[in-house]
């Protein structure tokens, strides 16, 4: 059987175990970069394929460069190594190779890294209150932000929200297929709710301009915002406040999930909140408190205190 053939067996397999779109497209994506390294050493036959072959393959993956970066990361290179051995092992359990060449495979280790800006609380509640609320798109982009710092969404799931997932008499806004298609609710600030509720009454009617859409943030269209609009609203509306750090979407959900563990909030409440498969992920946020460990060094130590 063709390449071609044995993908898209495997592609049937993971509809098959119901994975969301978004991870059957990540597969394609991984799998045609094992089609272009096969290409480039003439390799047709799966049982040909050998660990060696799969340690070229390794070596060949490290050393090519992306679309942004000269060389591609370590999580991106384990995951794409994660899927040929899943991959392969489909193709042993159906008969088409003896033995899983990616078997062995050593994945490389991955550097525990850290988001490198957070927002300050008086950042984030500076950047807040810069869209002009007298205007209509003003209005919006005020309550985006509050949605945002109050839930610590991911944009494409604020970007699919519809109107069906406010309870505001709740205070609790529902997040269908997140990441994973994992459907949660998560708890909304009482200023986020307010805010909604105005939007809700006054601010998407005029948007709508009498046409019909079932998503909560709309454009000055009255059509679903376009893809990129949300990340250029929140670096627009950084560089209006004069914040001095490069704020994205997601910076606003690791400082929402900081500025939570920096007052108590229970990691795994936080965990749930986010939509965070492990505890591990959401554990980061908690070495971003570093000003309490700054202030707790200055209060304990000797030499702070003057005592030799």
């Amino acid at each position: 059987m063709t390449w071609e053939t044995l993908i898209a067996r495997y592609q049937q397999h993971l509809e098959i175990l119901n994975q969301s779109p978004r991870t059957q497209a990540t597969v394609r994506s991984y799998l045609a970069l094992w089609r272009v390294f096969t290409d480039e050493i003439k390799l047709t036959d799966a049982q040909a394929v050998t660990t060696g072959t799969m340690l070229d393959f390794q070596r060949w993956l490290f050393y090519r460069p992306t679309t942004r970066n000269p060389q591609r990361g370590i999580a991106s290179q384990n995951n794409v190594l994660i899927c040929l051995k899943s991959f392969f092992a489909l193709l042993q359990q159906e008969g088409v190779i003896t033995g899983n060449p990616a078997g062995a495979l050593v994945l490389a280790r991955q550097p525990q890294t850290l988001p490198r800006n957070i927002l300050t609380p008086q950042e984030a509640r500076k950047i807040i209150e810069t869209p002009d609320t007298g205007t209509l798109i003003g209005y919006r982009d005020r309550t985006i932000f509050e949605v945002l710092y109050a839930t610590g969404l991911r944009k494409g799931e604020l970007m699919n929200l519809t109107v069906a997932d406010v309870n505001l008499e709740e205070e609790l806004l529902r997040i269908n297929g997140g990441k994973g298609a994992k459907d949660r609710v998560t708890p909304l600030t009482r200023v986020a709710c307010s805010f909604l509720e105005n939007y809700l009454k006054a601010i998407r009617p005029e948007l709508l301009g009498g046409r019909q859409s079932d998503r909560l943030f709309i454009s000055r269209r009255g059509r679903p915002m376009a893809k990129n609009t949300v990340g250029q609203m929140v670096e627009k509306y950084a560089k209006l406040s004069k914040v001095k750090k490069h704020v994205t979407c997601h910076l606003w959900r690791h400082s929402c999930a900081t500025h939570l563990l920096k007052n108590q909030a229970n990691l795994r409440h936080v965990q749930e909140m986010l939509g965070h498969h492990s505890l591990a992920t959401t554990e980061r946020f908690l070495h971003l408190t570093i000003t309490d460990l700054k202030q707790a060094h200055r209060r304990c130590h000797p030499r702070e205190k003057g005592v030799e």
